[in-house]
């Protein structure tokens, strides 16, 4: 890890005039790779106790085809770090680092050879590789320079979970172990998450699967793990890891930024009194608002928004799931169903009634021109509620909402505002409700996209062929209490592009695209060898702009989600 005094290209915008050190006499200080212990492939070139501005790095790709990734470092990154950082190095490679900077006024450039290890993560004995393969299929010019952080879980690591909460019943034993890297548009490994500095079944605070990464306004990563939710810089620096409050438990799925600085966070709850007496732990069912300090600020509880008894999608997952006994009809109230449950065991399971399944929200977003969340709870649908806890609106097939809550779902409508006719649960226009779905996101264009997996579409039963998902986009006139569609994908690829579980659908501004990940292709095939596939589609069209194929090489594995890093915030 040596600096070397060939005369390499500046980064855009620096000087032209510039000193180049003499190898003898290196300007700065030591080399620290993984300085953070969580980001084996980040660095930083310390500044040996000087103090130095405006500095630019350039990552130089590996090979004909390789990304170079540059960009600029703040004097807040520069004083925060002690140095240089340097992020995007190749795994088991000498990489070639470009820096330039100023000192004392005078413009600086160099170039380091800084040795990256190899990635090295937990595996199964069955699996080919450290982590799944990503295939560039197309790049369209403009995309080189995507960076794409991917979100996975493995299966379950044998001897993995020695430690297994569990006694109340909760969500705290589903403990899988995430695989969280980077790639950029050739496929490349640029960043990794060394999950096993952070994981560990053996502790409360240490079991659970990463989930919910996102890149927030500042530029650093916010996400989740089983008790705890996290926020770290791209070289692996804490900002801040917290236990969830003491009433709540059981994260997973969904952690989001608000405008105001405050963060919603998809949880359960730690001790839930129900009607009937009974004290659980309830299943992926509430919404918690923390501020910066990690005090509650709110708590949406769903068990009492929407209705815990309603099954009909739950219905299409099978056998799975726990109902009603057969001939017990459904009641108008909680607790007059509480009194019918009979025997139903709780716990981390599809069914009916508080402390059970019966949501599964999966996704959250924030609309903050009425401070209102949307919610995508993939056993019910897609709902709209407000601060003060009423419903304003219900995506998803009316079927089996009580009367309060029938009245608000949306009336499908054509460009005109014309109600659409169904036959039968079709709506022969091409309008369908989403189905099992994810990611009920909002893209600043007055309108609402929706991963729509499609699992048991319009109640079918489960089946293994002849399905497909779809990336939707819907019109919402919130005065008429109507929805339409306006823009689809996916659907004619069928069964080589269906998830029946996770992915996610996001509007990106930046190159006006949707940016989709059908994360879950392959699950429910015997093999569980997932090939799952990334796509950015130019905005309102069915032009494909990016493909990647991302190849687990490991069975069971899933992808969770994806999402696209923005360099220029990080640093």
């Amino acid at each position: 890890m040596n600096a070397k005094t060939d005369t390499p290209d500046l980064p855009e915008g620096a000087c032209i005039t510039a000193k180049v050190p003499d190898r003898s006499s290196p300007l700065l200080g030591a080399v620290v790779v993984n300085p953070y212990r969580l980001a084996p492939l980040t660095a930083i070139i310390r500044d040996g106790g000087q103090v130095i501005d405006d500095a630019h790095v350039r990552v130089l790709g590996k090979g004909e085809r390789g990304v170079s990734l540059s960009y600029a470092v703040s004097r807040r990154a520069l004083l925060t770090h002690g140095g240089i950082p340097v992020f995007g190095l190749y795994p088991d490679h000498v990489n070639q680092v470009e820096v330039s900077y100023k000192l004392s006024g005078e413009r600086i450039r160099e170039r380091y050879e800084i040795y990256a290890p190899a990635v090295r993560l937990p595996v199964v004995a069955s699996q080919k590789a450290a982590l799944p393969e990503v295939e560039p299929i197309k790049v369209a010019p403009g995309f080189e320079d995507r960076l794409y952080l991917f979100n996975h879980l493995l299966a379950e690591i044998p001897g993995g979970r020695a430690f297994k909460w569990n006694a109340l019943g909760g969500a705290a034993e589903w403990d899988q172990v995430g695989n969280n890297w980077i790639a950029d548009s050739n496929g490349d490994v640029r960043w990794y998450l060394d999950i096993e500095q952070i994981h560990d079944s053996n502790r409360k605070d240490g079991l659970g699967g990463t989930m919910g990464f996102q890149q927030t306004r500042d530029g650093k990563l916010i996400w989740g793990q089983g008790q705890t939710y996290s926020k770290y810089d791209l070289l692996g620096r804490r900002i801040w890891q917290r236990n969830l409050p003491e009433k709540f438990a059981d994260f997973s799925h969904e952690i989001r930024e608000t405008p105001h600085g405050t963060y919603l966070l998809r949880v359960g709850t730690s001790d839930y009194l129900r009607p009937d007496g009974k004290h659980v732990r309830s299943i992926r069912d509430h919404i918690i608002e923390v501020d910066e300090n990690g005090d509650v600020l709110e708590f949406w509880d769903l068990n009492q928004i929407l209705d815990p008894y309603r099954s009909e999608l739950l219905d299409t997952l099978g056998k799975a799931a726990l109902r009603l006994p057969e001939g017990v009809q459904k009641q108008d109230s909680l607790a007059a169903n509480e009194l019918l449950e009979g025997e139903l065991p709780f716990g981390d399971t599809p069914g009916v009634g508080t402390g059970r399944n019966w949501a599964h929200v999966n996704a959250i977003d924030y609309d903050a021109s009425d401070d209102s969340l949307i919610i995508s709870a993939r056993h019910q649908g897609v709902v709209k509620i407000g601060r003060d806890k009423q419903v304003k609106w219900i995506l998803a097939a009316p079927q089996g909402w009580p009367e309060a809550l029938r009245a608000k779902v949306l009336q499908p409508v054509d460009a005109s505002g014309q109600p659409l006719r169904e036959e039968g649960g079709v709506y022969p226009s091409g309008f369908d409700w989403p189905w099992t779905q994810h990611t009920a996101w909002l893209t600043g264009k007055g309108t609402l996209t929706v991963f729509d997996n499609g699992w048991g579409r319009n109640f079918a039963p489960t089946r293994l062929q002849g399905n497909h998902s779809r990336a939707v986009e819907y019109r919402i006139d919130e005065a008429r209490g109507t929805v339409e569609q306006v823009w689809e994908y996916g659907k004619e690829r069928g069964d080589e592009w269906y998830s029946p579980v996770t992915s996610v659908v996001e509007y990106r501004a930046d190159r006006d695209t949707q940016f989709i990940y059908s994360a879950s292709v392959g699950f429910l095939t015997p093999e569980k060898l997932t090939t799952t596939v990334l796509n950015e589609v130019k905005y309102g069209s069915q032009e494909v702009q990016v493909e990647l194929k991302v190849h687990s090489r490991q069975p069971g594995s899933v992808g969770y989600r994806a999402l696209v890093i923005d360099l220029a915030r990080a640093f």
